[in-house]
């Protein structure tokens, strides 16, 4: 709480410092969507919409309380029931400077966690980036932030919830996420050009190195956004290599994918509506410290998936499932086959103000199951059932 008072203490003394503001740019993208955004976020690769001159402090905090079952399949993996209150507190601080349409902009959000364990409690960062480029033409982005999203879960898969994570050991979606988030120990870079008001592309790369692995990565990636209709497709490789002399361990990853969205906000007074289709597919190759094949480690994984926004009056129901194949490359001699396993995952969701626009509460109830077949180990089938409330306010 100490790090909570000081941190809204500190947004008010920045939101008193004086800055120099310059002519507003004429251009300013247009936003699609049943929730507005934040001024922070930027969806469906657009620029910024914060093209003055100065200092912008917004951010936002959630704080989730949920319940789920998980049931396990095998005997010896006991079933589980907990109870779950979880949050995040962030803090955005975005400057720019703006000469013409020429534009320099530096991003930092700085975020404090709520958890329901004693000292587990920290404080980190979510994107932290410089940018410099020309507004609506072209723009060059190096620090950490993530790539452009093209598979879009819907309103209930939120970030590390219990409906994204699903049943007990299930395979994660694919969204073509190789080299899409925000990287730990790793640098990111993209260079992004906006040729026409309706078509935009992202060359996104990542480098560095963490435990002891050098790791590079591309990510490119393209919208075609008419508003109502938009249509996203990215493609990803990445390698990692050991550092140390002598040592033959390798991982290289790559995979496709993307998504059609259809936004209809306005077809009558009361109801608005977005749907959308996703699908990924990505490989994963593996080889052990001494050169031989990680059969196991080494995966196929295929997801498809679809969600549902509908918007009646101030409130909006969600709907969203998705459905993931993987298989392994560990042979059973005597069965002659390898591992598969498949993963369903949905949602229903309800969200609404509570009395103002910018604190809404959402009550999300979810269902996955995993359908667990290695090539070795018993088969065996995971349920998780789950209920989460989350209260979420902007500022």
């Amino acid at each position: 709480m100490s790090m909570l008072r000081w941190m809204l203490a500190l947004m008010m003394v920045l939101s008193c410092v004086p800055v120099a503001v310059a002519d507003e740019v004429v251009l300013e993208p247009t936003v699609w969507g049943i929730a507005g955004p934040s001024p922070y976020y930027v969806p469906d690769g657009l620029q910024s919409p914060l093209r003055t001159s100065g200092l912008h402090l917004g951010g936002d905090m959630w704080v989730d309380t949920g319940y789920e079952s998980s049931e396990r399949g095998l005997e010896g993996e006991p079933d589980m029931q907990f109870w779950l209150m979880q949050g995040r507190f962030m803090l955005d601080a975005t400057a720019t400077l703006t000469n013409g349409r020429v534009f320099g902009q530096a991003k930092a959000q700085i975020l404090a966690h709520v958890e329901e364990i004693p000292g587990n409690e920290q404080i980190d960062t979510d994107d932290t980036w410089v940018r410099f480029g020309m507004w609506d033409s072209w723009d060059l982005q190096v620090g950490r932030f993530e790539a452009w999203e093209v598979y879009h879960k819907g309103e209930g898969l939120e970030r590390d919830t219990l409906e994204d994570l699903g049943a007990y050991d299930g395979p994660d979606i694919y969204e073509v996420n190789y080299a899409f988030y925000r990287q730990d120990g790793f640098g990111q870079l993209a260079g992004h050009v906006y040729p026409l008001d309706w078509l935009r592309f992202e060359a996104a790369a990542v480098f560095g190195n963490e435990l002891g692995f050098n790791s590079v990565g591309i990510r490119p990636a393209g919208i075609v956004d008419l508003g109502w209709l938009k249509f996203k497709v990215a493609g990803e490789w990445r390698k990692l290599t050991n550092q140390e002399d002598g040592k033959k361990q390798w991982e290289e990853k790559r995979g496709f994918g993307g998504g059609l969205q259809i936004h209809l906000d306005n077809f009558s007074k009361v109801v608005r509506g977005a749907f959308g289709v996703n699908g990924g597919y990505g490989i994963v190759d593996r080889v052990d410290p001494f050169g031989k094949v990680d059969e196991r480690g080494s995966i196929d994984t295929l997801s498809v998936g679809g969600f549902a926004n509908l918007g009646l009056w101030a409130a909006v129901i969600g709907l969203g499932y998705n459905h993931s194949f993987q298989g392994d490359r560990q042979l059973n001699d005597q069965t002659g086959r390898v591992g598969h396993f498949v993963h369903q995952q949905a949602f229903a969701s309800l969200r609404h103000p509570l009395y103002f626009s910018w604190l809404t509460g959402k009550l999300v109830f979810a269902w996955a199951r995993a359908d667990l077949e290695p090539s070795y180990d018993n088969p065996r089938i995971n349920d998780m059932y789950s209920v989460r409330l989350r209260l979420f306010m902007q500022f």
